[in-house]
């Protein structure tokens, strides 16, 4: 950037020989001349300058009895000198200032930096929906108010950022890494039940009264955790009944069944070792391809790698161009190989635990076996996991104490 600016005010390769060029050039510090690239030239000095600072220096070379020389004129206001007389050049040349200025006033790239939990596809629809997109002027963005759209639209986002850097809208968020919300606490009096099917591995108690432990065998529904307490009284007679929300942790070793398939035959691709390449142009909403036609019968594979056009660092302009890179390719029918089927049968048990580890749950045992035959691979079997089995039921049928009083009296029938 510091090279931009001194070509815009341009600037002079000197040569200097004298007497006391470091009293000159202590001179043109202390008046906050700027010099740089200085180096020793046969008898005398060469360095730069900027022309702005030229006309300063004359009395600081008479004073330190110096002599200066121009050896070259470098920068626009030489260019444009030099030019003047070519009207037409000249007005090429102001109107592509004119044009890269009021290209600088719409915003033409979005970055999103810090999201995780929220794609980037799924970022850029909030702002299209509220208009704020590639293409729009710049005074047009509210910083602040998209901020706090941002925090207020997507609940996981606790910190947004949003500036604009030459033609760049640059947004940074920080998601939250904690839970986003604080689980309400139970107040309504329930029972812990069982989930589904397993043998208790641990049982913790945090509320209510254990029902089982660990070793014992329960079904899906079965009561683990009771929110019923009864209360005793002088003789071991139940006087009273206390209903609280039953709280506590167990997990337990659960089963699986495991069956899935996939066909022996699939389809391979095949190159036939053809390549051709293109040229993909857009300049805003226009677009060209440069590409040779595909013969009737012709199968083609295209990657493209496209790039944005840009000045400076954060400049860019509404210019993509990129290189098409074609491959020719076949398809045909084909059995899997046994290492083939190996993989394949791994990547499918391996997304069945995925999606388990993702509930909480951990594999500690696997008994799935390869089934072929003719035209399809089986994949059967079972998978033993340790898991959470808890599930709140809420206690509907409450009993009343002044019930039981009666009928440890026997007045009640």
């Amino acid at each position: 950037m510091e090279k931009f600016y001194r070509w815009v005010g341009g600037y002079m390769e000197m040569q200097m020989t004298g007497y006391s060029p470091e009293r000159f050039l202590n001179l043109c510090s202390a008046r906050g001349i700027e010099i740089w690239d200085l180096w020793h030239a046969g008898e005398g000095y060469g360095f730069f300058m900027r022309l702005k600072d030229f006309r300063r220096i004359r009395p600081l070379a008479r004073k330190s009895g110096v002599r200066l020389k121009i050896r070259q004129r470098m920068g626009l206001p030489f260019f444009l000198r030099k030019n003047r007389n070519r009207v037409g050049f000249t007005g090429g040349m102001c109107l592509f200032f004119v044009i890269l200025y009021s290209l600088s006033l719409f915003i033409w790239d979005i970055q999103i930096q810090g999201n995780r939990r929220y794609t980037y596809e799924t970022v850029t629809d909030f702002l299209q929906d509220r208009e704020i997109t590639w293409g729009m002027l710049k005074s047009q963005v509210d910083c602040q108010a998209l901020e706090s759209a941002l925090r207020d639209y997507f609940p996981e986002i606790t910190w947004a950022a949003a500036r604009i850097s030459g033609t760049r809208l640059l947004i940074s968020v920080k998601e939250n890494e904690a839970l986003s919300q604080i689980p309400e606490k139970q107040e309504t009096p329930c029972d812990v039940v069982a989930s589904k099917d397993g043998i208790i591995s641990s049982i913790v108690v945090r509320q209510g009264i254990a029902q089982v432990k660990a070793g014992d065998t329960v079904k899906e529904g079965q009561v683990l955790i009771s929110g019923e307490i009864p209360i005793y009284d002088d003789s071991g007679q139940v006087a009273a009944v206390r209903y609280v929300p039953a709280d506590g942790d167990v997990t337990a070793v659960t089963r699986y069944d495991f069956s899935e398939q996939f066909p022996r035959i699939h389809t391979v691709q095949w190159e036939t070792g053809r390549r051709k390449t293109g040229f993909y142009l857009q300049a805003g909403p226009w677009s060209f391809v440069f590409l040779l036609p595909e013969g009737e019968k012709e199968q083609w594979v295209y990657l493209t790698e496209t790039s944005q056009a840009r000045l400076f660092s954060n400049f860019y302009l509404p210019v993509y161009w990129g290189e098409i890179q074609g491959k020719e390719v076949e398809y045909y029918e084909s059995f899997y190989t046994e290492s083939e089927m190996e993989q394949v049968s791994e990547g499918i048990y391996q997304n069945f635990v995925k999606n388990l580890n993702e509930k909480g749950v951990q594999i500690i045992q696997n008994d799935v076996k390869i089934l072929e035959d003719e035209s399809v691979c089986r994949m059967e079997g079972t998978v033993t996991a340790l898991e959470s089995v808890t599930r709140i039921q809420e206690i509907t049928e409450l009993k009343e104490t002044e019930n039981l009083e009666y009928e440890r009296s026997g007045e009640y029938h």
